[in-house]
């Protein structure tokens, strides 16, 4: 298949992935089950991503780390998961819905994007919109002491981003300059610009899902 069909119909290949979600997570009530698939979904992705790249003699450090926020976010929650600890789950509850909604609705990738990138992506947002289900289901719910520590570490591993970047010429967090593809930065002029406009955007998506788990009453 053609990877034009993708990067023009990326909200709608987004869409099939989230109804798959929606509809295992409207059938399947028990979370700890549902921990269990995305625990598998979770492997699954993170195996067969970095396999096909390296057997491929494509992986490239500058480009394929799981340094980007919701890459990040998916190997803390796999992370969590292996060690069955809870500490991290509000910040990584608090990035998984924005940066899941903000990676189905926009794309990086381009044509010489590898086919495992496209998967990738996809399958990527998907699990962290899977995890805020579950945690939203478990009725965990979150303060201001833990919104405000979040913020905090989500500042470190920006400023780490932005560090080695200048370090190695990469990009993750799109610090050095606009992601390709078609996204919101698009709607912004070059750096400063773009990358102030995600931040603010990223800062609104993360108050919002604040306020949603603030007063959790489950669903």
């Amino acid at each position: 298949m053609n990877k034009l069909f993708f990067l023009d119909n990326h909200i709608l290949i987004s869409g099939l992935f989230i109804f798959i979600i929606f509809s295992i997570t409207f059938v399947i009530k028990n979370t700890k089950l549902l921990t269990k698939i995305l625990f598998f979904s979770l492997i699954f992705n993170f195996t067969s991503y970095y396999f096909d790249l390296i057997i491929n003699s494509s992986f490239d450090f500058k480009t394929h780390l799981p340094i980007h926020l919701c890459y990040i976010t998916e190997l803390g929650i796999l992370i969590s998961f292996i060690l069955k600890n809870k500490t991290f789950y509000p910040v990584l509850a608090l990035n998984s819905l924005g940066g899941g909604i903000s990676g189905l609705t926009n794309s990086n990738l381009v044509v010489s994007s590898h086919w495992i990138e496209f998967f990738h992506l996809y399958l990527s947002h998907t699990n962290l919109i899977f995890f805020f289900i579950i945690f939203y289901k478990e009725k965990f719910i979150i303060n201001k002491k833990m919104f405000s520590v979040s913020i905090v570490i989500n500042g470190l591993i920006f400023f780490f981003a932005f560090v080695f970047n200048k370090i190695f010429g990469s990009n993750y967090w799109f610090t050095a300059n606009k992601p390709e593809g078609k996204n919101l930065t698009l709607l912004f002029s070059d750096w400063p610009d773009y990358l102030i406009g995600l931040i603010i955007i990223g800062l609104f998506s993360y108050f919002a899902t604040y306020m949603i788990l603030k007063k959790n009453k489950s669903i």
